[in-house]
């Protein structure tokens, strides 16, 4: 049976240029690894069955080795606990709940849905028969245990069980072993350059250089003077010749942040550079050959760029072959329990400190809050408690410095954050100042540079006695 899996030629796939890319690329990449991966269209129709998935012809009627079928069969067939099956019959948007529910009775557990520039559907299953992996796997035991396995897993850096981020670690994993050009969507603030590092550690570019270049804060000339070198006498200031980006990164993976924000002229050179394979330094007539994988990101939907004609179709086609969309925090708030203990860890080991523990309402207050700035926000909040709070367990109090209940209609001021961290620093500095002179005010104050006076007043307003 070897080779007998294949596209079909009757599918319809191929009207859509967005969605064949994506097809084919995830094809490339499905080739390479040892699990299953089967593509079906939306009504259940074998499209593609990796060399893996043979061993499950005739043990799941999605896959058969139809590739000479001149007709699509008259019925397709699936298991009363087929994942395909309950996406196919309630279709989702994507970035909002990319998975279809697992089913341990499958051998194929996981189905995530495909969507393309015209809106065929066809659905993705992966997965090594019968055995779902740990991050899928993780529902026993109690949670200390569940948050102990998601932090130790393979991909250390990405925190999370909850469904989203359960398909983004698969599909990471799945990407990472391919060499196609990715495509990381998301809010400010969700992790867009982790995923970035992290692809780029699984795949075997990872003894490479991983070289991150902010699109946005450079103007035209100097990005592409950046990215693609300069010779001698290109412009002014141009004294010596100079390797570009592309070059730094031979061999690994480039990482163009924010791609959106690059201007056409810009990004026909781009499209150039993806399509041979070659980059031309700034001043030269001489072409380069590189070999670089490149990972681009962008917080704001590219869709809605190009049909505002602000963003080329064609190189959106070659960027987006394998997209990722990172769901924001606000979508996945089971996650945040693990995301604060996971960087109350890191920032103790940090700071020296001892972990603390969060009581009960704070961590209510924390899962209520909006979180505008998504993972990032959360992160820093946590690092400002570990060093302005010395107690244990942390409150609502400590996190946001004002009544517990805070909630996403009433979310909390930045200034109040900062003036509350600023009375939480100054009160620990009195502390530390009185243990070390033994409660002696007049000594306290003169390493504190402050007069007795104002030292008083402020062991009044603090409360300290």
């Amino acid at each position: 049976m070897a080779g007998s899996f294949t596209h079909i030629p009757y599918l319809p796939y191929h009207e859509d240029p967005l969605l064949a890319a994506r097809i084919e690329g995830l094809t490339l990449l499905a080739h390479q690894v040892n699990e299953p991966v089967v593509i079906v269209d939306s009504d259940l129709r074998l499209i593609y069955a990796n060399p893996s998935a043979e061993r499950l012809a005739g043990t799941c009627p999605l896959v058969e080795p139809g590739a000479s079928a001149p007709a699509p069969p008259a019925g397709p067939s699936s298991c009363p606990a087929c994942p395909a099956k309950e996406l196919a019959e309630n279709p989702r948007d994507p970035s909002a709940s990319p998975a279809a529910p697992i089913d341990e009775r499958c051998p194929l557990p996981r189905a995530v849905p495909i969507v393309g520039q015209t809106g065929v559907g066809c659905v993705v299953m992966m997965g090594p028969t019968g055995q779902p992996s740990v991050i899928w796997n993780a529902q026993a035991g109690d949670e200390q245990s569940r948050n102990d396995r998601a932090i130790a897993s393979d991909l250390p850096e990405l925190v999370g069980e909850s469904p989203p981020m359960r398909q983004l670690i698969e599909m990471i994993r799945l990407v990472a072993a391919s060499e196609a050009t990715v495509l990381i969507q998301g809010e400010s603030g969700t992790g867009k350059e982790l995923v970035a590092k992290t692809i780029h550690r699984q795949s075997r570019r990872r003894a490479r250089p991983f070289v991150v270049v902010e699109c946005s804060s450079l103007p035209e000339t100097l990005l592409e003077s950046e990215l693609f070198g300069h010779v001698r006498g290109a412009f002014t200031g141009a004294t010596s010749d100079r390797k570009g980006l592309f070059e730094e990164a031979e061999g690994g993976t480039i990482f163009l942040d924010e791609i959106a924000d690059t201007t056409p002229v810009f990004q026909a050179k781009l499209l150039r550079v993806l399509q041979e394979g070659e980059i031309k330094p700034v001043g030269s007539n001489r072409s380069i050959k590189v070999d670089v994988r490149v990972i681009s990101a962008s917080n704001c939907p590219l869709e809605g760029l190009m049909k505002a004609k602000a963003f080329r179709l064609d190189l959106y086609y070659r960027l987006a072959v394998l997209p990722l969309t990172i769901p924001p925090l606000r979508e996945r708030r089971e996650d945040i329990p693990l995301l604060v203990r996971y960087f109350l860890k890191q920032s103790c080991r940090k700071h020296g400190r001892d972990v603390p523990t969060v009581d009960d309402h704070a961590m209510e207050a924390l899962m209520a809050h909006h979180w505008p700035g998504n993972v990032r926000e959360l992160e820093n909040l946590v690092e400002r408690v570990v060093v302005t709070s010395q107690r244990t367990p942390l409150t609502a109090h400590d996190f946001f410095g004002c009544l517990p209940n805070r909630s996403e209609s009433n979310p909390v001021s930045l200034r109040e954050i900062g003036r509350t961290a600023r009375r939480e620093v100054e009160k620990t500095r009195i502390l530390d100042a009185l243990r070390q002179t033994g409660g002696d005010k007049t000594q306290a104050a003169k390493l504190l540079g402050i007069s007795r006076a104002s030292l008083y007043n402020k062991l009044k307003a603090y409360s300290i006695k």
